[in-house]
């Protein structure tokens, strides 16, 4: 495979053409050193297999860190940490590259807002235009911190210049309003080859130096594919190694970091566009499965092949591929909620993955062989139990796991059914394989009743029965034409053309109204607290995308308002929740839908029955929430048994 051919970019040799991106995981610690935390993340990266690890961006001024806890290069007391992190990187198998880079974020550092121009909308209260003073204090940071990445013997250095860093305002049209040496074209990118000049002034013109750009910004006005080659030839000029093609308008759109309804390879097009316009290494990723970034590099679309988020959920992504162990692989899917929403979350506090629950935790959460082996039931196969059947048979227990119905998955079955979710289904298929590989005895259709379980020789039952739909006392709620959002993605409810009212704004009421407005119906959503979607974490891209889908379908979202009433034809609401009086209106309707969460399977309130220290709960039936929570909750109960 080409995927795995040894390589040169630049002066530096490579084993493959496997690069780990960058992306920040809140593992530094508040002084922006190197933890054991984080080096344990990218030497679990490093020895999958992967040819060179980027190590996320580190931010080149104390005052700026672009999220919490962010890596830093701004001062010389942070090399020996770096340094001691280069060296576990090749002791593991792979090559190091530093990202450096800057963003001016007050809601994370409480810095001034720093804009390219005031005429941008960047534009707010408080914010200040950089001035030449400015821009040339930015452009020597940056050059010192490429000279502390050399000093700490990282094998390369990138510049972080793409979705809504400091640079990439610069390069965009969108952002850059600027009418001095700075503004219009090719006045955009003086800023971004200033940079460039200065690196290479600081460490010399053969250490590799990579720029990573914006291929387009998927944006009217802003950076296009155009200025996206434009870039990368300005760049090669001026001495640049390689150029990794990120995309997207960072403050904007999420292309940079897209969920799962944006297409896989969107950023191909763009890396061959640039890569015929070149005649340096070009890199690309976007979540390529391994059959489309082998076709990528033949088609000669790229150079190399960018891992992120894929490396993020099964580091040894490498090691699978090369082996033809690709069905092992535990692919990202591009939920967003663990990597992406470890850095906003702070319940979750630091990058990890919905289904590895020991990305980002490798120091804490490990599987090591049990002293003894014992015999375990695991009751439920959904994600939870599915979890906790995998690690307890990998520490060495004999593992049957009891389903009631005939394939696994549970309702996580039903979150690749909304539009843009199909990549969903990878989660269950993963587990699939995984179970039969390693030996856990599945038995279908069978339901364990407290009494059947209080007589199975097995020394620990582990409950992962779930969750059923919420059913409030609304008045009418027993009628025929009402059903729950899981009967709709199940399939079990099917609906003709006509009028919908989903009752619940949440995660699950939203993607049922995107489904079924997909499907003719029109939908209305009603919402009893001020805003929809607000248990789907902001700024991830997934809330976002579905909300400004439904607006495109027209799915009206009544916020504020209490479903007091069913009628057969009608829905009744009100927009004083409390109470139920005020504005009271009457919503035509001939289908219901009731979308107003979960709770924990009854089923399992009947297992407190059985001999103490035999049965453990997880997931749902344990307290209901997301699946990520079931899922580590399995873990972390499993790992002890």
């Amino acid at each position: 495979m080409k995927l795995f051919e040894s390589v040169q970019l630049g002066s530096l040799s490579l084993k493959n053409r496997l690069v780990m991106t960058a992306m920040s995981t809140r593992l530094a610690d508040p002084r922006g050193c190197v933890t054991d935390r984080l080096t344990a993340y990218y030497t679990s990266r490093a020895a999958g297999g992967v040819g060179l690890v980027t190590v996320e961006e580190a931010s080149i001024h104390p005052q700026l860190p672009h999220v919490q806890n962010a890596l830093g290069a701004y001062s010389n007391e942070q090399i020996p940490g770096l340094a001691s992190l280069v060296d576990r990187i090749h002791q593991a198998g792979a090559k190091a590259c530093l990202q450096i880079g800057l963003y001016f974020r007050p809601d994370v550092s409480a810095f001034r807002r720093y804009a390219v121009s005031l005429e941008s909308p960047a534009y707010g209260p408080g914010c200040e235009e950089l001035d030449h003073d400015d821009i040339e204090y930015l452009v020597q940071l940056f050059a010192v911190a490429a000279g502390r990445t050399k000093a700490a013997g990282f094998d390369a250095v990138e510049v972080h210049a793409c979705h809504g860093c400091v640079i990439s305002e610069f390069l965009s049209p969108f952002w850059n309003q600027r009418t001095d040496e700075y503004g219009g074209m090719p006045g955009r990118f003086r800023f971004a080859l200033e940079i460039l000049a200065a690196i290479r002034e600081k460490i010399g013109p053969a250490y590799p130096v990579i720029f990573r750009i914006s291929g387009s910004e998927f944006h009217d006005g802003g950076f296009s594919a155009e200025d996206g080659i434009a870039l990368s030839r300005a760049l090669e000029t001026g001495g640049v190694t390689g150029i990794s093609v990120s995309g997207g308008l960072g403050h904007v759109n999420h292309i940079a970091i897209p969920p799962s309804e944006v297409p896989r390879g969107i950023l191909l097009p763009l890396a061959g566009g640039i890569k015929a316009a070149v005649g340096i290494p070009v890199i690309v990723g976007n979540s390529l499965t391994p059959e489309m970034a082998e076709e990528a590099l033949r088609d000669g679309q790229a150079d190399f092949i960018g891992l992120g988020r894929p490396l993020i959920a099964d580091p040894d992504w490498p090691i699978k591929t090369a082996e033809s162990r690709i069905e092992e692989i535990r692919h990202c899917v591009r939920c967003n909620q663990g990597c992406f929403g470890g850095l906003r979350d702070p319940s979750i506090g630091s990058i990890t993955c919905l289904y590895n629950p020991q990305a980002g935790r490798e120091t804490t959460r490990t599987l090591e062989a049990a002293d003894v082996v014992r015999k375990v039931a695991v009751i439920g196969g959904g994600p939870a139990g599915c979890e906790a059947a995998r690690v307890t048979r990998l520490r060495g227990h004999d593992v049957t796991l009891y389903e009631k119905k005939e394939c696994l998955g549970g309702q996580w079955r039903l979150a690749s059914v909304p539009p843009g979710k199909g990549d969903f289904s990878l989660l269950v298929r993963f587990y699939e394989r995984v179970l039969d590989r390693i030996g856990v005895k599945t038995r279908f259709g069978e339901e364990i009743t407290c009494d059947r379980a209080a007589a199975m020789e097995a020394d620990v039952i582990v409950i992962a029965t779930g969750s059923i739909p919420a059913r409030p006392s609304i008045p009418g709620i027993q009628l025929p034409h009402v059903v729950s959002a899981h009967q709709v993605l199940s399939g079990e409810a099917c609906f003709e053309a006509g009028r919908a009212v989903v009752i619940g704004g949440g995660a699950t009421g939203l993607e049922t109204a995107d489904f079924l407005s997909g499907h003719g119906l029109q939908v209305v959503v009603v919402e009893m607290l001020m805003d929809s979607g607000r248990d789907m974490l902001p700024g991830i891209g997934v809330r976002e995308s579905l909300l400004s889908r439904l607006a495109a379908k027209n799915v009206e979202i009544m916020c504020g308002y209490r479903v007091t009433a069913i009628e057969s034809n009608w829905v009744i609401v009100s927009n004083r929740p409390l109470r139920g009086d005020g504005d009271v209106r009457r919503i035509p309707a001939s289908h219901v839908v009731c979308a107003l969460g979960s709770i924990s399977d009854p089923v399992a309130a009947s297992y407190p029955s059985l001999p103490s220290g035999r049965v453990l709960r997880v997931g749902d039936c344990r307290w209901p929430a997301n699946a990520m929570a079931a899922i580590h909750n399995a873990f972390d109960v499993a790992v002890h048994i």
